[in-house]
């Protein structure tokens, strides 16, 4: 099983030059709690989460309108591609343990955007990944944010 078979598509995205305000409502809208940023030439410059924008407008001085997205976003975007095989996507997040990874072509344009989700919702195929794949992925995802002190 490959990354382009459990992806979504289109991803909601935001610019670099958008500001929190404009992301937040962009999440809402699209009811979803991640973004990959998208730089002037198209590719991918990071991704934004909603707790990323939350946390950083709550330790600034500024209303989210006053907050770039680029001052907030994780960077650089830890990515997988649409021909991968989902095992190795999960190993990625379990290595950089994060929930979801913006799938990219081989010049970092997006296609799509994979999650955990997307993974433990998709129908059990052969040489697809098990449930004890997904368990020690979420694991480590989780391994780190405790570690942290903080909720994923």
């Amino acid at each position: 099983m490959v990354v382009s078979e459990l992806m979504k598509t289109p991803p909601a995205t935001c610019a670099v030059t958008d500001d929190l305000a404009a992301a937040a409502q962009l999440m809402r809208d699209r009811r979803c709690g991640f973004v990959p940023v998208i730089d002037s030439a198209g590719g991918v410059a990071g991704v934004l989460t909603d707790r990323d924008a939350c946390l950083y407008a709550a330790n600034s001085q500024r209303t989210m309108s006053h907050i770039g997205v680029r001052e907030a976003m994780a960077h650089p975007a830890v990515s997988c591609f649409a021909d991968e095989n989902v095992k190795v996507a999960l190993s990625t997040m379990s290595t950089h343990h994060v929930r979801r990874l913006p799938v990219v072509d081989a010049h970092g344009h997006l296609q799509g955007v994979l999650s955990i989700d997307d993974v433990i919702q998709a129908p059990r195929r052969r040489g697809g990944p098990t449930g004890e794949d997904v368990i020690a992925t979420l694991k480590e995802i989780v391994a780190r944010a405790a570690l942290a002190g903080i909720a994923r």
